[in-house]
């Protein structure tokens, strides 16, 4: 087999769709802040939001080096000033990268690909929120932004260094009704940063890609609250 063939069926570094389990458990070998063990769950918090979601793992040469999910939004606004919503922005829930020296480096990088390649992923995934989406934006789905939170304590530099915008700053949830309360009250002051990118142009179903990930495709249960 000649090199070039080699490396074709066995990249040096690449992004697998996975399950969400897989990712998960990246997040809590790693110690991801959120995922970290309590009292109640001694192996590691698990991943608690009940929305559509899809995972990917980064691997370099079959070593797992960062995991990235993509989420609905937990609120159904995100910010009215700017027009973003559940049916047109995407949520980056998690980015985590592994602890190896390696990797050290490595997120910037993660969060420019997820940006560009892997969120246009999410159009054609979960029919409601495309018929949501739809109907809200003029008769095409579209994503006109991806939202993450930076943890408490930290600055967010790795998204304003990227183009994201920070909409505002504010705390978890305590707990009550439906809700849990956010893990991530317990850092710091509790308190994290809403970070925005907006699309130069939306993205529309034309620039979407089929997925081609490692594992055998599985069909996504539909967002929480689709409606």
């Amino acid at each position: 087999m000649s090199r070039q063939l080699a490396l074709r069926w066995s990249p040096a570094v690449a992004f697998y769709q996975v399950d969400l389990a897989e990712a998960v458990e990246c997040l809590i070998d790693w110690r991801h802040p959120l995922h970290l063990p309590d009292d109640e769950h001694p192996e590691g918090r698990p991943y608690k939001r009940p929305f559509g979601s899809l995972a990917y793992i980064m691997e370099d040469r079959g070593r797992r080096a960062a995991a990235v999910v993509l989420a609905s939004t937990i609120n159904a606004s995100v910010s009215k000033e700017h027009g973003w919503h559940r049916y047109n922005t995407v949520d980056l829930a998690r980015i985590a990268r592994s602890p190896d020296r390696r990797d050290q480096q490595c997120l910037r990088a993660v969060l420019r690909i997820t940006r560009e390649y892997l969120v246009p992923q999410w159009l054609g995934t979960y029919a409601n929120w495309d018929a949501q989406s739809a109907a809200r934006c003029g008769g095409q789905p579209q994503i006109e932004a991806l939202s993450s939170t930076s943890l408490p304590g930290t600055p967010g530099h790795m998204y304003r260094f990227d183009g994201f915008e920070r909409v505002r700053t504010s705390s978890g949830p305590k707990g009550g009704g439906h809700q849990h309360p956010s893990a991530a009250n317990a850092i710091a002051d509790g308190a994290r940063g809403l970070w925005v990118y907006r699309y130069p142009e939306p993205i529309r179903p034309a620039r979407s890609s089929s997925n081609d990930g490692r594992a055998e495709a599985r069909a996504p249960r539909e967002p929480h609250h689709a409606g």
